[in-house]
């Protein structure tokens, strides 16, 4: 039934823009839906090539730069995961030696992907199932773990959103281990009121990050989550640029201050058939390190 509203409110704008979001219950209805985008989002990007660069920059006290590092990647969609290539370090291209080595690597990954005995195959399907599942699942908790308030509208990227802030759910607990995070956050959305899809996230963490019990690292609360996610060519939603603001421990000694940024690019489908070629990391397209056989 709700299904059946949405549609119609979906194919007549005035009305969906007549919805009242300060009601809780009309609010929570838009924020599902929302969730249920990013869910087919995160499914479509298992299919999806991409090139990511990373940045990581490591502050003082002060929270001044002392030292930057930069990696590009190769992001290549496989059954059980992504597969990351290395193709550039600060900026500049891999040694040939390097360049090779990294090649190398990635082919005889997906060579044993392709060449698997019918158990292993039956196994990595079954692992490409239980990815999916918990996909899914994530986001239905994502809508559980919080309360939404409406903070009202702006224009963003020239497109009109609808503001929401995302506060801790307290009797919140997740159906899932991996899902801890989502009981250490707070923050803010902002949702494309036309396609009804985030375009960009402010997180705060509300609660410190333990990893082994803090053996191995500790982080602080008051670190900070940064996405802003675009629509490309005129069909999916899919990330652009994020920034983590990270404060702690590691080992229970040793203090950490860092800042990381991304930026995503190059997206393109992962076709039926994938030919690796050596990796051009200044090209712009399927030519810069694939012959790629679009299934679209």
């Amino acid at each position: 039934m709700f299904k059946t509203v949405l549609a119609f409110l979906l194919a007549n704008p005035i009305l969906l823009a007549a919805v009242d979001l300060n009601q809780e219950a009309e609010l929570r209805r838009l924020v599902a839906q929302v969730a249920d985008n990013e869910r087919k989002n995160r499914f479509r990007e298992m299919g999806y090539f991409y090139r990511l660069q990373r940045d990581r920059i490591i502050l003082d006290r002060r929270g001044r730069e002392k030292k930057r590092s930069s990696s590009t990647y190769e992001v290549i969609p496989l059954d059980d995961g992504v597969y990351r290539k290395l193709i550039r370090r600060n900026g500049q291209p891999l040694s040939e030696k390097e360049a090779r080595k990294q090649q190398k690597k990635a082919e005889a990954r997906l060579r044993r992907q392709r060449t698997l005995s019918p158990a292993g195959r039956a196994r990595l399907e079954r692992k490409h199932a239980e990815r999916r599942r918990k996909e899914a699942l994530f986001w239905e908790d994502a809508v559980r773990a919080f309360h939404f308030r409406y903070r009202g509208e702006e224009v963003l990227n020239g497109r009109a959103v609808a503001v929401v802030d995302l506060l801790p759910h307290q009797e919140y607990r997740p159906s899932e281990k991996d899902f801890w995070i989502l009981d250490k956050l707070q923050g803010r959305i902002w949702i494309d009121r036309q396609d009804l899809q985030v375009t960009q996230v402010d997180m705060e963490f509300v609660k410190p990050v333990k990893v082994a019990g803090g053996l191995v690292a500790r982080l602080h609360k008051g670190s900070t989550l940064w996405v802003r996610q675009e629509k490309l060519r005129d069909e999916v939603w899919f990330p652009r640029r994020f920034e983590l603001t990270m404060n702690g421990r590691i080992f229970l000694l040793k203090g950490f201050n860092m800042r990381m940024t991304g930026k995503f690019s190059d997206y393109r489908r992962f076709g039926t058939s994938v030919r690796m070629l050596p990796a051009d990391p200044e090209a712009d397209g399927p030519a810069a390190g694939h012959s790629v056989e679009s299934e679209e």
